[in-house]
């Protein structure tokens, strides 16, 4: 099954069905620990970044990514 026809499903869900598969997704990437070249993107773009508040969400996105979301981490 494709991601489009995945998102189709999901559009034929009830809206209490649409919100789990929502807080499944939120949960997946909260879990996910990002590769090498995804974390080597971020780094660019933080050292690119202008803005101090992007920079840091950049760093939380960094270490969200290379961490994953664990409590203890």
């Amino acid at each position: 099954m494709s991601a489009a026809q995945v998102i189709q499903e999901i559009q034929h869900l009830t809206p209490t069905e649409q919100a789990e598969v929502i807080q499944f997704a939120y949960r997946l990437d909260a879990e996910r620990v990002l590769t090498g070249k995804e974390l080597a993107a971020l780094a660019k773009r933080m050292v690119e970044a202008s803005d101090p508040v992007e920079k840091l969400k950049i760093r939380e996105e960094l270490t969200r990514g290379f961490y994953g979301d664990k409590p203890d981490a």
